[in-house]
């Protein structure tokens, strides 16, 4: 006959306790283990992180203004779970150095210009090519388009990816020698330009000399006379005070110099699809943002340097371009051939639009 188990009240009151600590250990381990989930987590479903990005604008720039919407929206929209530190005025990084620690993911976003970017991809020298975009809608037309996609997914390949497009302007001319509204006046004349190969030769075949000077020793440059005139966007011509040392001013147009806003691809491809959906929703934002912006303060500059009358001002007509683009054409032919076909032809198809 088998013998029933009768437990003294001792011995129950043990196995009682006993099973009340296992069933709270399991209990508060799963509580911790949600506690840690959850801490990876902030508002929206969005994992917790904080994003560094580097640029060497000021803050009061087009493209100051786009890197705080860009931090705005995807602060506001991850409810404050990711938060994105801005570094203006190379703060963090350099020109020299921003592309180097980005693909070190040593810092995650950065805007640089579309010639730091030529160097690993020359099909990022469309922008430099002479008169390819004939206004701000045609170039918009065609970074929103097919052309710029294909454009930012080259940088794959290089550890970055491209986000997007921020506005830099066109460029335009100003000397203190001559009114030039003919090829042949820039003959002799010796310009500051950022540098760069193409640059070299668009004035070359102008009958012109380049100088690359740093961009915060222009003034004294043109000061000094070590250079006749320099190129660049109407905002920096007016907030550089250039036509303090400078008497002509030409509305070309030539060329143009846009930053891109570009991630480290290491970083990018740890996050989920969501969370890059959210900085491409930021990246988008904040060029509308400084496109915006760059239309505002171009026209401001603009009017500002025609009240002052410190400098003469001169629009080419569509003659006088046509002059430049034919003089022009041998430096289109040569370098159009280091572009993507397919860049290019969606680069010229917004123009003819």
């Amino acid at each position: 006959m088998r013998r029933k188990l009768i437990l003294k009240p001792t011995c129950l009151i043990l196995f009682i306790a006993l099973l009340s600590a296992l069933l709270f250990g399991c209990s508060s381990s799963n509580s911790s283990n949600s506690s840690s989930d959850n801490a990876k987590k902030g508002g929206n479903g969005y994992p917790k992180m904080t994003v560094m990005f580097s640029h060497v604008a000021a803050e009061n720039t087009p493209k100051g203004q786009a890197a705080l919407k860009f931090k705005e929206v995807v602060e506001s929209k991850s409810n404050g779970a990711i938060q994105v530190k801005v570094f203006p005025s190379g703060q963090l990084y350099g020109d020299d150095n921003e592309i180097e620690a980005l693909q070190a993911n040593n810092v995650q976003i950065i805007a640089p210009s579309s010639a730091k970017l030529s160097g690993f991809e020359k099909s990022f020298e469309i922008f430099d090519l002479p008169f390819v975009f004939k206004d701000s809608q045609a170039l918009y037309s065609f970074e929103d388009g097919e052309g710029g996609k294909k454009l930012l997914d080259k940088l794959d390949q290089y550890g970055m990816i491209g986000l997007g497009f921020w506005p830099n302007g066109f460029k335009h001319i100003t000397n203190n020698k001559v009114e030039i509204d003919d090829p042949a006046d820039l003959k002799g004349l010796k310009i500051r330009t950022h540098g760069g190969t193409i640059i070299n030769e668009v004035y070359a075949a102008l009958g012109a000399s380049s100088a690359k000077i740093a961009f915060n020793e222009t003034y004294q440059a043109l000061q000094l006379g070590t250079v006749d005139g320099q190129e660049n966007s109407l905002v920096n011509i007016q907030t550089q005070r250039y036509p303090e040392v400078q008497k002509y001013l030409t509305l070309s147009g030539h060329a143009r110099s846009e930053y891109i806003l570009v991630a480290s691809k290491t970083w990018w491809d740890k996050l989920d699809a969501k969370t890059k959906e959210l900085f491409m929703e930021a990246a988008k934002t904040s060029a509308e943002i400084g496109r915006e912006l760059e239309a505002k303060l171009e026209k401001e500059a603009l009017d500002q340097m025609e009240k002052e009358g410190k400098i003469k001002i001169h629009n080419l007509t569509d003659g006088e371009r046509q002059k430049f683009t034919d003089v022009l054409q041998p430096v289109f032919d040569k370098w159009s051939k280091e572009i993507d076909p397919e860049v290019l032809q969606k680069a010229q198809e917004t123009s003819q639009n």
